[in-house]
Order: C-alpha cells, then sequence, then structure tokens
C-alpha cells in the first residue's frame, strides 16, 4: 500500500515538472508552425527565437540530448496529443543516429506516463528487462531511481510555485561556452582506421514510424543534417553508404533529405563542442542558415 501510495506521488510530481519536455508538451498549448526535433545536435544547436525573426513564424525545439529514434517518436507523440501539428518538421539525422552505439532511448523519460498503450508498446520493444517489472507497485520508478528522483523532487517544487514555464521554455538549451577537448583526436586513437556504422533494424522502424506519425497528422517532414566538421569526415569510411540508406527512407516516404555540407564553419573547430556539435558561436551561424532556409521554402510555397 505504501509503495503504491509513493508510486502516486511520483507520478504526479514528474507531471507537474515542466523542465521534462515529456511532460511539458502534454499540458502547454504551444502550437508551433515549425518544430524542430532529433537529439543533442539540434537540441543545442537551434534557438528558436532567433528562428522566428527570420521565418516569421513560431517555433519550438522539441529535441533532447543523446536520444534516439524511438525516444524522439514518443515525445512527438506526447506534443501531437495536445498541440496543433506543425506546419513543418524538420528532423535531424546523420549516420550516428542509425547506430545503436550512439544516441540512447532514455527510458525513465517515460515512466510517469506507463499504462498509455503507445508507451507501454513502444517501452516493452526498446528496454523489455524494464517492462516486465513496470506492473509490481513503484518497481517502474525504483528500476531508475538514480535517474528520476531529483526529477521528482523539481515536480513538486514547481507544483508548490505555480511554475508554468521551463527553465528553456522554447525548448533549446544554449550549447555550453567550451573550448574544443581534442574528442577528434581520441576518436582516431580508438578507432585508427575509422569506425564503420551500423545501420540498426529497430533504429530505421522507429525512424520510419516518427516520419508516418508526422505525416498522418498533415505535417511537412523535412530531414536534415547540420554540417559535419570537415577532418573528421575521413574517419567515417562507410558515411556515404548510410546516408544513400537515409535518403532511400526519405524517398520511399516522398521527403526532402537537407545536408548543409558547404558551409564554411564546417572547415574550423573554432565553431564546434565536437565532431557534429556546434559551440554557441556555430549554432548561430547555422540557426540563421536554417531560419532563411525554412523562410524561402515558405515563401515558395
Amino acid at each position: 500500500m505504501v509503495l503504491f501510495g509513493l508510486e502516486k506521488l511520483y507520478d504526479f510530481a514528474l507531471r507537474q515538472n515542466c523542465n521534462l519536455k515529456a511532460a511539458y508538451v502534454q499540458k502547454a498549448k504551444i502550437d508551433a508552425d515549425v518544430l524542430i526535433h532529433g537529439p543533442c545536435e539540434p537540441f543545442w544547436m537551434i534557438a528558436p527565437a532567433a528562428l522566428d525573426k527570420i521565418t516569421g513564424m513560431k517555433s519550438y525545439n522539441l529535441a533532447l540530448s543523446h536520444s534516439d529514434f524511438a525516444d524522439n517518436y514518443l515525445h512527438l507523440y506526447f506534443y501531437l496529443k495536445n498541440n496543433k501539428a506543425p506546419k513543418y518538421l524538420f528532423y535531424y539525422v546523420t549516420p550516428e543516429s542509425m547506430d545503436p552505439q550512439y544516441n540512447v532511448f532514455n527510458t525513465y523519460h517515460f515512466a510517469a506516463f506507463v499504462g498509455d498503450p503507445v508507451v507501454d508498446t513502444v517501452l516493452n520493444e526498446c528496454d523489455p528487462a524494464y517492462y516486465k517489472w513496470v506492473r509490481l507497485p513503484f518497481m517502474k520508478y525504483a528500476y531508475y531511481s538514480n535517474k528520476i528522483n531529483f526529477e521528482a523532487l523539481q515536480g513538486m517544487k514547481h507544483f508548490i510555485a505555480g511554475r508554468k514555464l521551463p527553465h528553456f521554455a522554447d525548448g533549446y538549451e544554449p550549447p555550453f561556452e567550451v573550448k574544443w577537448d581534442n574528442h577528434l583526436e581520441e576518436f582516431i586513437d580508438l578507432y585508427p582506421h575509422g569506425y564503420l556504422f551500423e545501420w540498426n533494424a529497430l533504429r530505421e522502424k522507429y525512424f520510419r514510424k516518427l516520419i508516418e506519425l508526422a505525416q498522418q497528422k498533415g505535417t511537412e517532414v523535412w530531414l536534415f543534417e547540420s554540417p559535419v566538421l570537415k577532418e573528421a569526415l575521413p574517419y567515417q569510411p562507410n558515411r556515404k553508404e548510410i546516408i544513400r540508406k537515409i535518403r532511400q527512407v526519405a524517398d520511399d516516404y516522398k521527403i526532402n533529405f537537407v545536408q548543409f555540407e558547404g558551409m564554411k564553419i564546417a572547415e574550423s573547430r573554432e565553431y564546434y563542442m565536437s565532431t557534429l556539435n556546434t559551440n554557441l558561436k556555430g549554432s548561430r551561424i547555422f540557426t540563421d542558415s536554417l531560419g532563411h532556409f525554412i523562410k524561402n521554402l515558405n515563401v515558395n510555397k
């Protein structure tokens, strides 16, 4: 009985936490015209406030750090439950997105929403070891308690304070002012002949489900890849093969995959925190470029 009550308390607290996008987008009326989505690259790179000034449309950054397609799929599902479908979905994808060694399904993001049939299906497929325990009182939180306790406490604080907005209201988290930390050199030491990306079937499944969900709602989907640091490209020997497969998925749904390969920032570490993640300076430049791309796209409709 105590564990059952504690579970209900955690359910309530986490749903009050405005900083958890899974909870926030199901309560807030965002109704963006342009939705930015994906893992950490767009999360740290694309500022809706700057985008809106260029496009004249309202945008929201739904991306989440180190998240895979299944994680992104559920967040889009939550968003669409409570908000109108955006006109455009710009979804970030890169060869790393298809490889299970990169990004993850963050199961604990969804613990408060166990019982939703869509959530349950995804949890069972992406983390079956977790899902088999969730019917026991409080086990859905005890299983990943070190990941969830702070968020529950923060949720209660938000409820008591009557807080309605997250710390980053438009979903964008500016990248930290950090200098290049030899990420590429460490990668080369580990993989002197480069890294062969794996194309994972489960990743592909949820990649497709995400596109299908958006299209079912009438949203125009655009896949995009921001500039990759040029000096890292020789260490991705099967990059072209994976890009070709991503383009095939795009073709299957009659959507576009845009690569911003020709941008000047790709030539210098001055604009990067890692081979894919731009720093604040690089993020401002890319947001500006994406904004003008969307503006021209909308004007030409």
